[in-house]
């Protein structure tokens, strides 16, 4: 699966280089997206954008672009498209939003990123399955929706919810803060991670030992995701002060 992405990947920008032309990908996972930001940097000949839709999306599409297109003339409205949805007597969940979606038949990779406010949401997917989004997604389970195409600009992401945790750790090892992160013991911590159900910033780790840098998130399998969002000093005793930003699960 993993020499299929690259593959994949190279593909598109071979093809860019040689006809120069704008190619892309379907929407990425940030597990895809991790992979393939190591890939294209490691390929010379690639001019790469990534691109959600808004500000901080998670899901996007990767774009190689030719010689004569810069960023800032990049026509995002031609690959990317949203859906603005209105749940007027309800307030589904992100999980609704998605199944009902799948119910439909539309393939995930053509989606990008569901931003749930209450009793509405945005809907991010490539331009060519906005219209019949539009025009078959009537009922999210037992509540009525109406859509209409928006503009990328129209977006308002809502803010994360998060709990702010700090505390003090001998070492920045991945078990030690993922004990603390998410309030298990730091046994239960390593044994976690050995099992594969850590990724550390969207890519598996299953090092105990492995070290965490501020900025980086954390997500167990499970659990949630947190971010290591600051760096305190020492305690008296040698302890690093640390801030974790806890993700609320939806």
């Amino acid at each position: 699966m993993e020499n299929d992405f690259k593959k994949r990947l190279l593909d598109l920008s071979d093809r860019t280089f040689r006809k120069n032309i704008a190619c892309a990908t379907a929407f990425l996972d940030p597990a895809e997206l991790a992979a393939a930001h190591i890939i294209t940097r490691a390929d010379k000949q690639a001019k790469t954008l990534f691109v959600g839709g808004y500000p901080g999306a998670e899901r996007k599409r990767l774009f190689f672009l030719p010689d004569y297109l810069e960023e800032e003339f990049f026509p995002y409205d031609e690959y990317i498209s949203a859906i603005y949805a209105k749940c007027p007597f309800g307030s589904p969940t992100h999980r609704d939003w998605l199944g009902s979606l799948m119910g439909l038949g539309i393939k995930r990779e053509t989606l990008g990123d569901i931003l749930v406010c209450g009793d509405f949401a945005y809907i991010i997917c490539t331009p060519q399955i906005a219209p019949f989004i539009s025009e078959n997604l009537t009922k999210i389970g037992r509540f009525g929706v109406k859509c209409e195409i928006c503009s990328l600009s129209d977006i308002k992401a809502p803010e994360p919810e998060f709990d702010t945790v700090t505390g003090t750790v001998a070492s920045l090892r991945a078990d030690a803060l993922t004990s603390l992160a998410f309030g298990i013991s730091r046994t239960a911590a390593a044994e976690l991670i050995r099992d594969g159900r850590l990724s550390l910033n969207h890519i598996e780790q299953t090092n105990p030992a492995a070290e965490i840098s501020e900025g980086d998130l954390l997500s167990l399998r499970g659990y949630g995701r947190a971010k290591l969002s600051a760096l305190g000093g020492t305690s008296k005793k040698g302890r690093q002060f640390i801030t974790f930003y806890v993700f609320s699960k939806k």
